[in-house]
């Protein structure tokens, strides 16, 4: 059995308030996006609840996996997860400033030049030692981009800069998926639907990126 440093011991109670926060800002950006029609609100509404049943799922998950042996499927799968956190930070940062690499704000031109990553530093970590003071790092700092920050007054955002002067919706997708990745491989279970939710949200947020910079679509 895999042995538990001190630190190690946060990785859940990370999961757990992960879930929150994203249940939290989600459903705040879903009641938001129901602006947008029907036809827009439905797939979204989907997908949320979707992303925070099976994170709460990998919230809930009993013992942390163990050190033992993988095959090479099970290797590969945990290869994709791992990629997919930055992945998904990085098409958040997209959608909002496309392919410049200055963002609205200073702290978001830090997080798509430096943080990100740093993010995927922190994933190539725990996929060479499989110790999961990695999985630990990881979640702590995929917190960093919830920092309110986002000035673009738009669906996302126009409550969170009404009410606090900015927003912490921009990087939430990324967020999920990371939380998502942290779960799934700190239990040891569920890499299949985990990257299934990851995916989706990679594409939704790509088809974003595309439709409202080169196509003004949705805005």
């Amino acid at each position: 059995m895999e042995q538990q440093y001190p630190g190690v011991k946060i990785v859940r109670p990370l999961i757990f308030v992960a879930w929150v926060i994203s249940a939290l800002l989600l459903l705040r950006f879903a009641i938001d996006f129901n602006a947008m029609g029907l036809l827009m609100a439905v797939p979204f509404w989907a997908l949320v609840v979707f992303a925070l049943i099976v994170m709460g799922v990998n919230a809930l998950s009993g013992t942390p996996a163990s050190t033992r042996a993988v095959d090479i499927g099970d290797r590969r799968i945990r290869a994709v997860l791992l990629i997919s956190a930055p992945i998904a930070f990085l098409a958040s940062s997209l959608d909002c400033t496309g392919l410049s690499l200055r963002g609205c704000t200073a702290f978001c031109t830090f997080m798509k030049l430096v943080w990100i990553p740093l993010v995927a530093l922190a994933c190539a970590v725990y996929y060479i030692t499989r110790d999961n003071r990695g999985l630990a790092a990881l979640a702590i700092i995929s917190f960093v981009p919830l920092v309110p920050h986002c000035s673009c007054y738009n669906v996302a955002n126009a409550w969170w800069i009404d009410h606090i002067g900015a927003s912490p919706e921009c990087y939430c997708w990324g967020f999920v998926v990371s939380s998502l990745v942290v779960g799934s491989l700190y239990s040891g279970k569920r890499y299949l639907i985990t990257l299934v939710v990851a995916l989706l949200i990679i594409g939704g947020s790509m088809g974003f990126f595309v439709g409202h910079h080169y196509f003004g679509f949705p805005w």
